[in-house]
């Protein structure tokens, strides 16, 4: 029995559905007529209408056959008149089931009448006790009147806004056909007592430059309700002349206004589709046979407050953390910024800016006169003197005329060194020094390009995982509006909303942290680069672009390839590192230093020290006693006033207790250890390569991993994200599937600069930055890989 009842009810189910199916394709579902009246034609949305005319229909469509017809869409062509004597024309309309007040003046018109013949809806009501709208326990309590609280007053706007910026003095900017039928001065004497603030009502038609013209020389900050008779042309020279003025302005209707420069707001970005939807939900209830009296008047269209970074900026406003923390920053990632830089203009100026660099350019300067100064000892030396002395009297009778009691002389002294091996030695051992100074300033000058380079790519990275945190809070902030219609539809609870919110906060704090990672990786491509330290820059290859563009050779690709091309690329490279090797080619000058030395304490025990050296000496003047011989003595031979020697001398000293012996063996042990050092240094860098490439073998791979896992996940989200908003996935399979997204996001943005980091990592292992050399240089380099591969046997693609 239980079986054929299940049975017959399945049958029913079958039959009413199937009947339902022919009814809605054979065009038999009931025709409802709507009529529409309109303020006047809005210059900034004027599609409006199609808004809620698309939402009306896709809610009915399964249900009504909803018509707008066209003679019945009437335009009140700004004129309270015209619009009163419109509506009456629909409600008379027999052809017409729904009235639709599609403005905020026919709106608030519909309303003041008690009396309907036929369900009225109006969707745009701001404030029913400002406006005198009837209200009883969330409805409108008049028969066939529905309307929408859509905008709750101003006192959200005024409070959200004072948290932004301080102010005393405002200024609502306010459509002038709006303000002949509203009266501002309740509003006005409201906001005054309730937020100390002075406000002023501007009446704004469809023209910036009389709206500009009009505000008071004292305004410190200015609203902007709905301005439906701006052109969009002419709302955007309203918005430049507010920030040329420097006022902070903020959007009664919507993020979209902020978009295009307006500072904040905080009604969502769709805020006409958040109130068609509304409205078109009411409307199918009343299809249904719901009282339009007795529908909820009031609606939650949402919101979250967004800012946008460049107008603050602009107009010198700073909010304060707490507002950063909870708004949507739009435009936060424009840099107005002279300096511009790429990869390779960091390679080289820091080869022209680094303070480093520029020390190790002094000491090579230094080093260059260290061998001069050496050099000049093997050169001729000439040495001049003068002497004034005055001796006792009787000492100088007592000399005969030799030494005068005053006298004033002058001489000279030349000196050439013949040989002394000592010196040639010092002389020689001093150009190695030189040689191991230059090497060492090349090896500082590969160390600052690999750390300039990677200081870049840590820049990017950073770049871009900021990018992707601000993509993760914006899709969190999409999942928050999904959670609120399955909230405001029945289908979640508000924990869902609190859970979402929470989850907001902590990817606020994450993007916050991406943000203090980008200026801390700037700040330290500064120091480097000698700019700074706060100095702002544009990273040109941040821009939207495959981070492996940076390889104009293709052919890099071609050697890493596979494991076998990979292998035989890193055999290549070691051979390249131990060539070109800048610490080798230091240690190399030291060992020839040391050899020469060695030879130099060898000959000190046979060579001797060979050297010419003259003088002459010049008797200017004499005086007193003894300054002529004496006269008793005839035949006493004379001379002049001008002596001089010259001669050849040798130097060989014959014993000094073992000290020579000691020497040779110190500098032949000095050079058993630094040929140990080229040997471990050696060893290093091989390793050093063998590191780059393993690291190479993992990270290049990795680029293409993590992105098919980004792929992946981005797609799992999109399953699970749908499937939430349709009630089918819990909120948490949708957070695991976002996590699992954005730790994919992070993994693929990680992956590009990992590897890039890593070719910088092999260029430097080799002592060479091919990437950054000419065409002509990259040619030959590439044509010397090559010839390698083919000694191995293997014929690269696209050589």
């Amino acid at each position: 029995m239980k079986t054929r009842l299940n049975v017959f009810v399945t049958a029913i189910i079958l039959l009413l559905l199937s009947t339902a199916t022919v009814a809605h394709a054979a065009g038999n579902l009931p025709i409802v007529n709507i009529g529409i009246v309109i303020d006047g034609p809005w210059e900034r949305h004027p599609d409006y209408i199609n808004i809620f005319k698309s939402e009306i229909t896709r809610m009915a469509e399964e249900e009504f056959d909803v018509r707008f017809p066209a003679d019945q869409i009437l335009n009140g062509n700004w004129s309270q008149e015209n619009i009163n004597r419109s509506i009456d024309r629909l409600l008379a309309n027999p052809e017409i089931d729904l009235v639709l007040a599609l403005g905020f003046v026919s709106s608030h018109e519909a309303c003041k009448r008690s009396n309907l013949s036929k369900p009225v809806i109006a969707p745009f009501i701001t404030d029913i006790e400002q406006q005198g709208i009837p209200f009883k326990n969330g409805t409108s309590g008049v028969n066939n009147l529905s309307y929408l609280l859509s905008f709750k007053g101003l006192d959200r706007e005024i409070r959200t806004f004072k948290e932004i910026v301080s102010f005393e003095r405002m200024v609502i900017l306010v459509d002038g056909f709006h303000l002949k039928v509203f009266s501002a001065n309740r509003l006005v004497e409201y906001l005054k007592s309730t937020y100390r603030i002075d406000v002023k009502i501007v009446a704004a038609e469809n023209s910036a430059a009389d709206v500009l013209l009009k505000l008071p020389a004292a305004t410190q900050a200015v609203l902007i309700s709905s301005l439906p008779r701006f052109s969009d042309n002419e709302f955007q020279k309203l918005i430049d002349g507010l920030i040329k003025k420097k006022l902070p302005s903020f959007s009664y209707l919507g993020r979209d206004e902020v978009e295009s420069g307006i500072l904040a707001s905080i009604a969502p970005q769709s805020t006409l589709k958040n109130i068609a939807r509304s409205t078109a939900i009411n409307i199918q209830d009343i299809f249904r046979g719901e009282k339009a009296g007795n529908l909820p008047v009031t609606i939650d269209i949402g919101g979250k407050l967004a800012i946008n970074m460049a107008t603050a900026k602009a107009i010198d406003v700073s909010p304060t953390w707490k507002i950063l923390t909870k708004a949507e920053l739009l435009n936060e990632g424009i840099v107005k910024a002279d300096r511009v830089l790429t990869l390779e203009t960091v390679a080289a100026e820091v080869l022209s800016a680094n303070l480093d660099l520029a020390a190790a350019d002094r000491n090579v300067a230094a080093g260059e006169q260290s061998v001069r100064e050496s050099r000049s000892l093997l050169l001729p030396q000439i040495d001049i003197g003068s002497q004034a002395s005055v001796i006792d009297e009787d000492r100088a009778e007592a000399s005969l005329g030799t030494q005068p009691e005053r006298l004033w002389t002058g001489s000279a002294e030349a000196t050439q060194l013949i040989y002394s091996d000592r010196v040639w030695t010092n002389y020689t051992v001093e150009k190695f020094n030189q040689t191991a100074r230059i090497e060492s300033r090349e090896t500082l000058k590969l160390d600052l390009v690999q750390a300039a380079t990677t200081a870049y790519l840590n820049v990017l990275r950073a770049m871009a995982l900021q990018r992707v945190q601000k993509e993760n809070l914006t899709l969190t902030r999409e999942n928050l509006e999904r959670a609120r219609i399955r909230v405001f539809i029945g289908a979640a609870g508000p924990e869902e909303v609190y859970r979402w919110e929470s989850e907001i906060a902590g990817s606020r704090q994450r993007v916050l942290f991406a943000e203090s990672n980008t200026l801390d990786a700037m700040s330290a491509l500064n120091r480097i680069l000698n700019r700074p330290l706060s100095e702002i820059f544009i990273a040109r290859e941040s821009a939207e672009m495959d981070p492996l563009s940076f390889f104009k050779d293709k052919r890099f690709f071609t050697y890493i390839a596979n494991p076998k091309n990979l292998n035989l690329f890193r055999d290549f490279l070691i051979r390249e590192g131990l060539e070109l090797s800048t610490e080798l080619r230091q240690i190399d000058a030291a060992i020839a230093a040391s050899e020469r030395t060695i030879t130099a304490a060898r000959r000190e025990f046979y060579i001797p020290k060979v050297a010419f050296k003259g003088n002459v000496t010049e008797r200017f003047a004499k005086d007193g006693a003894g300054s002529s011989p004496p006269s008793t003595l005839p035949g006493l031979p004379t001379k002049d006033d001008t002596d001089w020697s010259a001669g050849v001398f040798l130097t060989l000293p014959l014993f000094n207790s073992g000290g020579k012996s000691a020497a040779l063996q110190r500098t032949r042990e000095e050079l058993a250890r630094l040929q140990n050092e080229r040997g471990s240094a050696a060893n290093r860098i091989e390793e050093r390569v063998i590191n780059a490439v393993n690291l190479i073998r993992a990270s290049y791979p990795g680029i293409w991993l993590t992105r098919d896992a980004a792929v992946a996940a981005q797609k799992n989200l999109k399953l699970v994200t749908d499937s939430y908003a349709r009630g089918i996935k819990s909120i948490i399979d949708l957070i695991d599937a976002h996590n699992q997204a954005l730790v994919a996001d992070r993994r693929a943005a990680n992956a590009v600069y990992d590897f890039l980091i890593d070719i910088m990592n092999v260029q430097r292992s080799v002592s060479r930055f091919i990437l950054f050399a000419d065409e002509n240089e990259r040619a030959l380099w590439s044509q010397k890989a090559a010839d390698y591969f083919s000694a191995a046997g293997i014929k690269l693609e696209h050589q």
